[in-house]
């Protein structure tokens, strides 16, 4: 379903890329589904979002949040529950608060409460959340509806926000980023630390976290590219290839193997992030990335990948970026072939240019979700066939025809990529 959004008796957008949009509300499918008794938490779980029970625990704060996809309407926050059950009328008493930025409570669940929105497939709503300290924010509900004495209010505004996402970007360029991360593994079949060879910054670094706490604060386990941005997807993955080059003048052992993939060692997820800008980033975008990107790849993950989902990997996990932008999270590290990553970046690029011609919505049908999570590979096989055909179809494909058909051919072939391979002998860099 959608809203026709009008400004000054026109349809929204300004022409070029976002003539024809229009404003999305909910699916009906998603609303039937959200009805069924448990379908709701089930999504919720299935993203790796907690969840609570209707009925507020001692000593722990309820906010309610009005959204339209990532922009927040109105935020309320009830006192204690000890306070609550002192109330006569035994409700909850809410006041509206601002997520500032020291309360990190709030801001949890209002990062939260964006999440659930898109797990539960809306694009706008009203999620209630219970929290007892910023690290314990759990979801409650999640309804397709505002409240109907404010509905009018909301919509104005979620219009507003809507056209302004839009002004002056149609002329915006489209750029591809990428931080793709690797493991260090030893002779021994022990992980190595990537910053006994790197330092934090430069094209090719150690990633900056720490999974285990065990770890001294200069010691960090993970190695990650950051070639220079293009326009062009054989430019980055040039850039990427270059980064490769580097990180081998770095890493002087040569019996020390590269490994990409999910899960190169327990505990130790490795990422393909990809960064764009020059696009507006909202739902319809994320999910189109989603249902051409993360879906299919499933296809050829390796158990590694299963077990980095939901905690990471998780569908529509986005992060903006400080200047411009926003990084695409969900994939895992795709450095495990060349025709592999250079697919990916022919793809994302696509996608972005074209996902306003897409008409794949997975985020409707739960038996995809679910196959997605459990890495069902059987399940997405007629999905990606049926993917691959619609987007040969676009004239956009021409441009990327030999990287998109070696790469869904790749994902079709019914192998499993060589995660647990020296990906240097893959990329012929040994």
């Amino acid at each position: 379903m959608f809203i026709h959004v009008r400004e000054n008796g026109r349809p929204s957008g300004k022409g070029g890329r976002y003539a024809a949009e229009v404003m999305p509300a909910n699916a009906k499918a998603a609303i039937d589904r959200l009805s069924q008794r448990g379908q709701a938490k089930n999504l919720l779980k299935m993203s790796g979002i907690a969840t609570a029970g209707a009925r507020p625990e001692p000593g722990t704060r309820t906010y309610r949040v009005q959204l339209y996809q990532f922009h927040i309407l109105y935020l309320e926050k009830s006192p204690e529950q000890a306070h609550w059950l002192s109330q006569p009328s035994g409700e909850q008493h809410f006041e509206p608060v601002a997520p500032l930025p020291d309360d990190p409570e709030a801001q949890v669940a209002v990062r939260l409460a964006v999440r659930a929105l898109y797990a539960a497939g809306l694009e706008c709503g009203q999620v209630l959340l219970t929290a007892a300290s910023p690290h314990r924010v759990k979801v409650v509900r999640v309804s397709p509806y505002w409240p109907a004495r404010m509905a009018d209010r909301f919509m104005r505004e979620a219009r507003d926000w809507w056209l302004a996402q839009r002004d002056g970007r149609s002329a915006d360029r489209l750029m591809l980023g990428a931080d793709p991360e690797f493991a260090l593994r030893g002779a021994d079949g022990t992980m190595v630390l990537a910053s006994d060879y790197m330092g934090k910054g430069g094209v090719v670094g150690c990633d900056s976290t720490r999974y285990r706490e065990e770890l001294a604060l200069h010691q960090h386990p993970l190695a990650e590219l950051r070639p220079d941005p293009s326009e062009d997807p054989d430019e980055l993955f040039a850039h990427i290839r270059q980064a490769l080059l580097l990180a081998r003048r770095k890493i002087a052992d040569k019996t020390v193997e590269w490994l990409a993939g999910g899960m190169p060692f327990d505990g130790y997820p490795v990422g393909g992030h990809i960064h764009i800008s020059g696009v507006v980033s909202d739902f319809s975008l994320l999910r189109k990335l989603d249902a051409y990107l993360a879906l299919p790849l499933v296809l050829v993950e390796d158990p590694g990948c299963r077990k980095r989902r939901p905690r990471y990997g998780f569908l529509g996990d986005i992060r903006e970026k400080e200047h411009g932008g926003f990084e695409y999270r969900t994939l895992p590290s795709w450095l495990v072939h060349p025709d592999v990553t250079r697919g990916i970046l022919h793809l994302a690029r696509l996608v972005a240019a074209c996902h306003g011609q897409l008409t794949a919505r997975p985020h409707l049908d739960l038996s995809l979700i679910r196959a997605y999570y459990r890495g069902d590979k059987q399940t997405l096989v007629p999905y990606v066939k049926a993917l691959w055909e619609e987007l040969s179809r676009l004239s956009a494909y021409r441009d990327s025809r030999d990287p998109l058909d070696r790469y869904f051919s790749y994902l079709l072939a019914g192998e499993t990529w060589p995660a647990g391979q020296d990906l240097r002998k893959a990329w012929g860099i040994g």
